[in-house]
């Protein structure tokens, strides 16, 4: 039977704006059906006359997760949690939000309390995906699980990873998402591009950049194929060596472009088309290499494509990711598949909706 619904981002982040702005004492007067859903997930009352003091809870619990600190205070001032601010006016407690940070109203209002309100948005909805996971645990940051999982007739294990690409060691082909140009996302921004890009650069000893060994060795590829300045299709996959990543055991870098730039914003699509071409082409192109390698490749390291700055759900992008990998694995081959995250949310995400086997029967007496 399925659980509760879980509302969208979204959702949660326009409620999360109006509980702001109304405060705790008036929550019985505003809709907020998608907080509702929130709380009914995470296993809490939510029928009238109790659905405000739930929510409540909730964001306690939120600021509990947060762990103190600038953010946790600044959030807690925000949404009137710190005793004796229930009643405050919003715009007072915008004023000592703002002191934590020793910002300006104006200047708080405008970036750091949307990200506040972003951030508490996907904490909540973390808190929902390990409600659903049940005893799935979730694995703790720089920590991995592994799972036994259906994939057609066969049982498989899946390795998930929550910790930055740079200090996962041993993966003979990382994975990597890129834009349909593969230019690799810019050296300072943290996306998974990024970090990769970062990571396998060469430097001198002052620290500066001497090769751009990933952006370089894809720019190689795209000159010898004439594809300079233009698209691929979505679902390309180009392999690089590994550069600096080579001094953590990983021996190939495989590029998927799935991301297609949405006009005029900063923001991409991901195609559930493009990530079943993506995967595909990994595993084809790693049994054509595999046996170039001693020992042959093996291991391959997935990330769910989309769910970063594709703007997916993270549900969604792990479902696109199954539908590509589960025919894949279905087939007996040599693989040990991984897939990799830094969020809390997106690793709930994938510990909950991957189908685990069922265990064999009991004998009977």
């Amino acid at each position: 039977m399925p659980g509760p619904a879980v509302p969208n981002l979204g959702e949660v982040m326009a409620e999360i704006r109006l509980v702001r702005e109304r405060g705790l004492l008036r929550l019985g007067q505003v809709r907020l059906p998608a907080l509702a859903s929130a709380v009914t997930a995470l296993g809490l009352p939510a029928a009238e006359g109790l659905l405000a003091p739930s929510i409540i809870r909730m964001l306690e619990q939120v600021l509990e997760r947060l762990g103190g600190g600038t953010l946790g205070e600044a959030t807690a001032y925000t949404l009137g949690l710190v005793p004796g601010t229930r009643d405050w006016p919003a715009q007072t407690r915008r004023q000592r939000a703002a002191d934590v940070y020793g910002l300006s109203v104006e200047r708080f209002r405008k970036d750091r309390e949307r990200l506040i309100l972003g951030h508490v948005a996907e904490t909540i909805l973390a808190l929902c995906a390990e409600a659903a996971a049940g005893g799935r645990d979730v694995p703790a940051v720089g920590r991995a699980r592994r799972l036994v999982v259906r994939a057609g007739d066969a049982d498989v294990t899946i390795t998930v990873h929550r910790a930055p690409v740079e200090t996962l060691r041993g993966m003979d082909v990382l994975v990597s998402s890129e834009n349909i140009y593969l230019e690799m996302a810019k050296t300072y921004r943290s996306s998974l591009s990024a970090t990769l890009r970062n990571a396998a650069a060469r430097r001198a000893v002052t620290g500066e950049m001497v090769d751009d060994v990933l952006q370089r060795e894809l720019r190689e590829w795209l000159r010898a194929h004439g594809r300079e300045g233009m698209p691929v299709t979505p679902g390309t996959v180009v392999a690089t060596s590994p550069g600096e990543l080579a001094r953590q055991g990983v021996r190939r870098v495989y590029h998927a472009a799935t991301a297609v730039p949405r006009p005029g914003t900063d923001g991409y699509t991901v195609d559930p088309a493009a990530v079943l071409r993506a995967v595909r082409s990994v595993f084809a192109m790693a049994r054509a290499e595999r046996d170039r390698f001693g020992p042959p490749l093996r291991s391959l390291c997935f990330p769910v494509f989309g769910a970063g700055r594709g703007g997916l759900p993270p549900e969604t992008g792990l479902a696109y990711l199954w539908a590509a990998l589960e025919p894949e694995l279905s087939v007996p081959g040599p693989w040990d598949v991984h897939l990799m995250t830094r969020k809390e949310r997106t690793a709930a995400a994938v510990v909950t909706g991957l189908p685990l086997a069922s265990p064999p029967p009991s004998p009977g007496p």
